[in-house]
Order: C-alpha cells, then sequence, then structure tokens
C-alpha cells in the first residue's frame, strides 16, 4: 500500500508530490532503496521520520500498532503534525492518544490503487482543519476513487471495498477452474491458452462492471438482460443459487465486519 500511495502521489498529472518531499522509513531498510536511488530521504529510524515531517502516514498493519506508535510519541511538535492510517480495525482515538491528540484521518484503501483503480474509505476526527482533511484525500485521489464516510462507517465498508477485491479473485479463480473442467484449456499451443482464459475471464467482469456504472439500472435489472427465460443464464444463476451464492457472499461481508471489530476493540 506504501509502494501505491507513493506512485500516485509523485506520478499525477497535476500538482505531482516531488521526491524531495517525501521522507520514508521502513525496518527492512532495503525495501526504500529504489526510492532512494530517486530521490527520496530515508531515515534510520521512525522518530527521525516523524520528527522531519508535516505529515505522517502510517502504512503499518494493525499488528504493528502496538510496537510503532510508542517510538514516535515523544517527538518533537507532534501534536500539530498530521496522522493518516491505513490499518484496518484501528481506531482514530487509539492512534490520537498515542500521539498527544494530533489530529488523524483514517483510510481503508484498497489494492486495485497499484494501478490507480483503487477505492480508498477516508474519514476524519474533530481536530483535523479542512485544509489538511482536502490534502489527505488528495493523496489517495491521486489513486483512485474517495468515498468520504463517517468512522462509524468504517468496519462495515471494509467488506464492500477493502477485502473484496479477494471476493473478484475468488470468483475468477473459481471460473477458470471451470473452463479447465470444461476442458477448454490447454498445454498445446493451438489450444487456449491459461493466459487467455484468465484474461478473457477479467475483461468479462471489467465489462460487466462498466456496464452496470454506465446505466441507470440496479444490478437485478442487469441480471434481467442476460438471463432469458429458460435459457443458459437462468440454468447458471439457478446453480449459484441452489449453492447459496448470495447467502454466502452475505455471510462472509458479515464475518470481515465481525473481524474488523474485534480488531478495534483489542486496539
Amino acid at each position: 500500500m506504501a509502494g501505491a500511495i507513493i506512485s500516485g502521489i509523485t506520478s499525477r498529472k497535476e500538482n505531482p508530490i516531488g521526491w524531495d518531499n517525501i521522507i520514508l522509513y521502513d525496518k527492512y531498510s532495503e525495501k526504500c532503496d529504489r526510492y532512494k536511488a530517486l530521490g527520496a530521504f530515508v531515515t534510520e529510524n521512525a522518530e527521525e521520520a516523524v520528527t522531519l515531517a508535516d505529515c505522517i502516514i502510517l502504512a503499518v498493519k494493525p499488528q504493528n500498532f502496538p510496537e510503532i506508535l510508542p517510538l514516535v510519541k515523544n517527538c518533537p511538535n507532534i501534536s500539530n503534525k498530521l496522522f493518516i492510517t491505513i490499518a484496518a480495525g484501528i481506531r482514530i482515538k487509539t492512534v490520537s492518544d498515542a500521539v498527544n491528540g494530533a489530529p488523524v484521518v483514517r483510510v481503508l484503501p484498497n489494492t486495485p490503487m497499484l494501478i490507480g483503480k483503487g477505492v480508498s474509505a477516508v474519514c476524519r476526527d474533530k481536530n483535523v482543519s479542512d485544509e489538511d482533511f482536502a490534502f489527505a484525500c488528495d493523496i489517495f485521489s491521486s489513486s483512485g476513487k474517495v468515498l468520504l464516510i463517517e468512522e462509524e462507517e468504517m468496519n462495515r465498508i471494509i467488506s464492500v471495498t477493502s477485502s473484496s477485491p479477494a471476493y473478484v479473485f475468488t470468483l475468477i479463480n473459481a471460473m477458470y477452474e471451470g473452463a479447465v473442467a470444461q476442458g477448454l484449456v490447454s498445454d498445446t499451443s493451438d489450444g487456449i491458452q491459461p493466459k487467455q482464459i484468465i484474461d478473457s475471464i477479467c475483461d468479462t467482469i471489467i465489462g460487466s462492471a462498466e456496464l452496470m456504472k454506465s446505466q441507470n439500472k440496479t444490478p437485478m435489472e442487469q441480471i434481467t438482460t442476460v438471463a432469458s427465460k429458460g435459457g443458459t443464464t437462468e440454468k447458471a444463476l439457478n446453480e449459484l443459487e441452489r449453492y447459496k451464492f448470495t447467502e454466502a457472499v452475505i455471510s462472509a461481508m458479515e464475518k470481515c465486519t465481525a473481524r474488523a471489530d474485534e480488531l478495534s476493540a483489542e486496539s
């Protein structure tokens, strides 16, 4: 995620952030080598990075917060810095309390940020100025779309925008395995290659999503445009529902939210 954020803010067409304005720290310093070669300043410890920066993006996993927050608590002028956290389940108050009441923006990005197609859910605490909040949103809009929400909605949105790429990858994998089971994938050079099948599945999903966005129709209305009475699509949809496809997705989302609530309770 840190790499996607850096790529977005340095490569955007309007108002790119220069490499000389980027300060990085990672306990595995080799991860920063390529950015250092481009002009970013790499520090030897977290305290130095926070001391030098005006805006700090905490791009660490939830389980690493108890390790990183005590390191930066006593940095000079910390209460006047802007903190952005992207960890699932870590509440704004947890971060704010650990950094002497500094303003905190909480963001939940997703992996399509890596190709500039991300969706980032964003909220803030009361200490964040409009100017700082606009700056934070601008960082993430450089790699996709920004969805403004309240923090009480954050754990529930994880199942919709953050964890959901894995659902899509699971669907792609299932469709690929279905193609293999029907003998569509060939090991010979003159047959349909695995990459061709996977690309076709992905293109179909992308095209379907773009069609959905372009028309003022509900998902169920779109389904009826494909599934004619007594046809092949209707037969396929009936089988999906026989295995409780919709119920499985809803249940998966509920489990996702429940785990996020657990992480929040632990933080």
